[in-house]
């Protein structure tokens, strides 16, 4: 059955008068109002709620989340850069447009705390520049995820970066750390 565009906007202007009567229960705390106890309460009792869509990413989050993430694939590091691959990610990590560039958008639903597609992207081109052993996207992933299963992540292994300076800042990080 199709609802008519009457029935429709009667049914919006309905979810936003509940959402307005919801409103009307909360009250405004100020700073020397403010009640540590009742928010303690009320989160042991299950009754303290936070809008995640709203929730920021601090960048030593990120950087600590894309740190143990990588450490999972030191095994497939080639010989040429097994002594300066911590050094490499720490001047990827350090850079800002990196930072943002791994940093989960606010409608991230499957990467909260950090852009595990963009991370991908970042290991499939320094796989290319022989940062690390040419073995399949299966195993890379196998150890990324850590499961047997497939991932949806493996295609973004041979994607590469669509923006330009990026890609130029990695190809000189790579260029200066070889041996």
């Amino acid at each position: 059955m199709r609802e008519s565009s009457h029935e429709i906007k009667k049914l919006h202007l309905n979810t936003i008068s509940q959402k307005l009567g919801v409103m009307k229960k909360f009250i405004q705390v100020r700073p020397e109002n403010f009640d540590v106890e009742a928010l303690m309460l009320a989160a042991r009792e299950g009754r303290l709620y936070i809008d995640e869509s709203s929730r920021e990413v601090s960048t030593d989050c990120v950087k600590s989340d894309v740190r143990t993430y990588v450490e999972r694939i030191r095994v497939f590091v080639t010989p040429k850069y097994a002594s300066v691959i911590d050094e490499l990610w720490e001047q990827i990590l350090t850079d800002d447009d990196f930072i943002s560039f791994f940093t989960p958008g606010r409608k991230a639903r499957k990467c909260r705390t950090f852009d595990k597609y963009n991370v991908i992207r970042v290991i499939g081109i320094l796989r290319a520049k022989e940062v690390y052993e040419p073995y399949s996207d299966r195993r890379f992933m196998a150890e990324l995820e850590q499961t047997d299963s497939d991932s949806s992540y493996r295609s973004y292994l041979g994607k590469g970066i669509e923006l330009p300076g990026l890609l130029r800042k990695i190809r000189n990080l790579v260029t200066l750390n070889k041996l």
